[in-house]
């Protein structure tokens, strides 16, 4: 029988963490992420001994964030590829930096992560050890993204990782099809309770949006998260043959660039070159206070509107009624976005040791503000497909586990699951299964 131990992820989004154990004790670690809130910001605490490998499904640090960790005192091969690498040393570095929390590793640990990465290519079968096999597959999230397929003691067990069924700009979409028979399923369930919009038509209204304002005199700040979703802003602002002025600041800024270095992860590196020509980076503080007042789109982080450079333009567009704000991303309850979205009020408050400004905010919104579901994830339906799409193996017993979503999300698409005579399951965290 293999082990699978449920660390992290399990009815929250966050700290995604699985442990893979076969019969004879090896084990394969499949994401090791953190969650921005609590004491417990690392996942389920758990024995590492006889770790020979660790594979990371892509760079977002409730993935990526915590990896570090397992490179205190020790040196394992870190599977993934060259552009997830990259992304996640940019972004664990941010983390170290501006994070207020005590996190027990720093940049020695993450210089031995990265001495220790190999990189794998979609469709490779890699040996970890005898008779355990991971291979990457695309999974149409973010650039670089992959689902990972894990055989050990003749089981195939298929962790999808964050997966999108739409194609975007930036990205092809993943396919469930081609995949080979598989005993069990770890699939996402961000959004079990959701249908997106369809994604031309929220294109357009998107881009018409923003011509409407701009060519009235207005400013468009776009709240993007710095990784993938600033880039399609832009894809689709270049799409539509926007061709007013286009800012683009912060983490962004830097992603974007890197993203060049890595043509073959980007679906269209040639339209990703055109759109970046157009655009303006923003690195000093003096052009940003310029900015403010110029017309045009400003894409700036963060897509909550936790921190970031967004802060510093959003205090002049939210009293101007001939501007806007258009939040691209997921707002999580609770967060400067989401109580814009509901209340058309900004409160933001922030006051951090490695910061020179300190703002303590409470704006009620003039200008126009709205939120454009332009998400990376696959909805209900979406998820169903994905599913529909696999073959299990005929001696199965069917079982998908149900993670990275809230309560709701994750027991919803697992009582479905169980309505289609799969044994499915929503997991906790520190569960042990046996497939």
């Amino acid at each position: 029988m293999v082990n699978i131990s449920f660390l992290g992820g399990c009815r929250e989004v966050g700290r995604s963490a699985i442990l893979v154990e076969s019969k004879s004790g090896v084990k394969c670690m499949l994401d090791y992420g953190i969650r921005f809130h609590g004491d417990e910001r690392l996942p389920y605490e758990t024995n590492i001994d006889n770790l020979k490998a660790v594979a990371l499904t892509h760079c977002h640090i409730d993935h990526s964030g915590a990896l570090p960790f397992l490179y205190k005192t020790k040196n394992i091969p870190f599977f993934t590829n060259s552009i997830s690498l990259a992304v996640s040393e940019v972004l664990i570095k941010d983390m170290i930096k501006i994070s207020n929390f005590n996190y027990p590793f720093g940049y020695r640990e993450l210089d031995s992560l990265v001495q220790n990465s190999i990189f794998l290519k979609n469709g490779n079968r890699q040996k970890i050890h005898d008779n355990f096999f991971i291979t990457f597959i695309n999974a149409g999230h973010i650039p670089g993204s992959v689902s990972i397929l894990i055989e050990v003691d003749n089981k195939k067990i298929l962790y999808s990782g964050d997966i999108n069924l739409q194609t975007t700009n930036l990205t092809n979409s993943a396919n469930s099809r081609n995949i080979p028979e598989i005993d069990t399923l770890i699939i996402e369930s961000t959004y079990a309770l959701k249908q997106h919009p369809p994604r031309e038509k929220l294109e357009k209204e998107f881009v018409e949006k923003i011509f409407n304002i701009t060519d009235n005199g207005g400013k468009v700040l776009i709240p993007a998260f710095g990784v993938a979703r600033s880039q399609e802003a832009m894809l689709i602002l270049e799409k539509y043959n926007y061709d007013g002025t286009i800012f683009i600041d912060g983490l962004a800024r830097k992603i974007s660039m890197l993203y060049l270095n890595y043509p073959d992860f980007i679906k269209n590196i040639d339209l990703f070159k055109k759109a970046l020509k157009k655009t303006q980076f923003v690195s000093k503080a003096k052009i940003r206070a310029n900015i403010k007042n110029k017309n045009g789109v400003i894409i700036s982080p963060s897509g909550m509107l936790k921190g970031g450079n967004a802060i510093d333009y959003i205090q002049s567009i939210l009293p101007d009624p001939f501007s806007a704000v258009y939040l691209v991303g997921y707002q999580v309850e609770g967060t400067p976005g989401r109580k814009l979205l509901d209340n058309g009020i900004f409160e933001f408050k922030e006051s951090r040791r490695n910061r020179k400004n300190s703002f303590d905010l409470n704006i009620e919104a003039r200008c126009e503000y709205d939120y454009f579901d332009f998400s990376s994830h696959s909805d209900n339906i979406q998820i169903h497909n994905y599913i529909k799409g696999l073959d299990f193996r005929e001696n199965s017993n069917r079982d998908i586990f149900c993670i990275h979503g809230d309560n709701k999300s994750t027991t919803y698409l697992a009582s479905e699951l169980a309505n289609k005579n799969y044994n499915s399951v929503a997991p906790e965290t520190g569960e042990v299964y046996q497939v």
